[in-house]
């Protein structure tokens, strides 16, 4: 029963959608149309019905081990980026959780066992209507709320990239005398972020975290299943990072 409802969802929908249009062009003998629905139906296929898009994903991260934050050297601030959270005027903590919230809670792990002197949180802005809401500092007001930390706590404000996030730390380092930094963000973000924080001129101590592919995580691998969103996310996640790489570097923001 599961798997029938699985076929009705916006997923299901598409890729049963797409077999029928292929099959409907080739009985008309429309055969260009008839290859191209075909493509997309076996792109789709790969995507939402098989652990492709984890793969994919998974190229990413593999390059950065998790690491033990017992064996890390004390660094002078740990910077979490941004895309964990969001302010909310609704939830009665004042913000909302998302898939990379492991970001703020690897980060505030750091600073419980001694390895940052300093926690600087970052992210992006959010649209209300009458005004912008700072994920970074819904977070910091968060944090500060629940006493979760006893180090300084800074805010890079509303942040458009993670090259405007780069920017920003430089400055905190350079104001408050940082030479080391420590590093948090999802592991298939990292390649793009040390180097764009390198860039900056920062000296950077990477502390990958939010593993996400059923590679990395050592899942039980599964070769077929009824369509399910979550390779849309991985798929969507990879490409962002590759085109992020090649436009960083077009703009000189990295090597």
């Amino acid at each position: 029963m599961k798997a029938a409802f699985d076929f009705l969802e916006p997923q299901g929908l598409v890729f049963v959608g797409l077999l029928v249009m292929t099959v409907m062009f080739a009985r008309q003998r429309q055969r260009l149309l008839a290859a191209f629905a075909a493509v997309l139906w076996l792109i789709t296929g790969l995507v939402i019905c098989t652990p492709f898009a984890s793969w994919l994903i998974s190229t990413l991260e593999r390059p950065w081990e998790p690491v033990k934050l017992d064996s890390l050297e004390v660094c002078d601030a740990v910077v979490s980026l941004g895309g964990g959270l969001e302010p909310s005027r609704l939830e009665p903590t004042g913000l909302r959780t998302k898939g990379g919230a492991d970001r703020l809670f690897c980060a505030l792990e750091m600073t419980r066992r001694g390895k940052a002197k300093a926690l600087v949180l970052g992210g992006g802005g959010f649209r209300f209507h009458n005004e912008h809401g700072s994920e970074a500092q819904a977070a910091v007001d968060w944090v500060a709320a629940w006493k979760l930390t006893d180090v300084p706590l800074h805010s890079l404000g509303i942040c458009s990239d993670t090259h405007d996030e780069a920017l920003k730390t430089a400055a905190l380092a350079a104001k408050h005398g940082w030479k080391r930094i420590a590093l948090v963000t999802s592991a298939y973000h990292m390649t793009r972020s040390k180097a764009t924080f390198e860039k900056a001129g920062l000296q950077v101590v990477p502390v990958p975290c939010n593993y996400v592919s059923q590679q990395m995580r050592q899942e039980r691998p599964y070769w077929f299943k009824t369509p399910d969103v979550t390779g849309y996310g991985y798929a969507e996640a990879w490409m962002h990072e590759v085109v992020g790489q090649w436009v960083y570097r077009w703009r000189g923001w990295i090597e």
